[in-house]
């Protein structure tokens, strides 16, 4: 009589635990297929000989071949995601660190008549502060203004460029 009672039990949770185990692993599976692979930036040429079937990518000039169609499921320039994106490749934006402003003393050249000797005066400036977006794979440096050194005693405002910097644990 025992025996009738526990086969169906011990099928239930043999087929519950078989499918909790599906659940959980099909999402982490899904997350990783195509993560981190940009389109190409030069044109790419495709042969799909039916409109709703497969496409093969193959050397321009190829027979048949035709450019690929942006915003459809061939690969295109156009296709790329936006940079904050997880699957850009720069990992989820963790935090935003604000780097205050840094004060910089300089040697500023002061014009003298000829005949009178080079100098060079004490000067204060304060480079703005900017806020820097933490990652997981690393650190995005936003556009931000930067004081150079040109020459000796000669300094220039620039904008600096926005930039990645990788953590190097990958």
């Amino acid at each position: 009589m025992t025996a009738l009672y526990w086969s169906p039990m011990w099928i239930l949770g043999l087929a519950l635990g078989l499918l909790l185990a599906v659940g959980a692993s099909g999402p982490a599976t899904a997350q990783t297929t195509g993560l981190s692979t940009p389109n190409p930036t030069s044109p790419v040429f495709v042969v799909r000989p039916n409109p709703t079937g497969p496409f093969r990518v193959v050397p321009p000039g190829t027979f048949g071949s035709r450019e690929t169609i942006p915003f459809s499921d061939e690969p295109h320039a156009l296709n790329n995601p936006h940079p904050m994106l997880p699957n850009a490749g720069l990992g989820y934006a963790v935090r935003q660190v604000w780097m205050p402003p840094q004060p910089v003393v300089m040697q500023v050249y002061v014009p003298t008549p000829e005949g009178v000797p080079a100098q060079y005066q004490t000067m204060f400036a304060q480079v703005p502060g900017f806020y820097a977006i933490e990652t997981t794979t690393g650190t995005w440096i936003p556009e931000r203004w930067v004081l150079d050194q040109v020459n000796v005693g000669i300094y220039q405002w620039r904008v600096a460029p926005m930039q990645f910097v990788p953590n190097g644990s990958q």
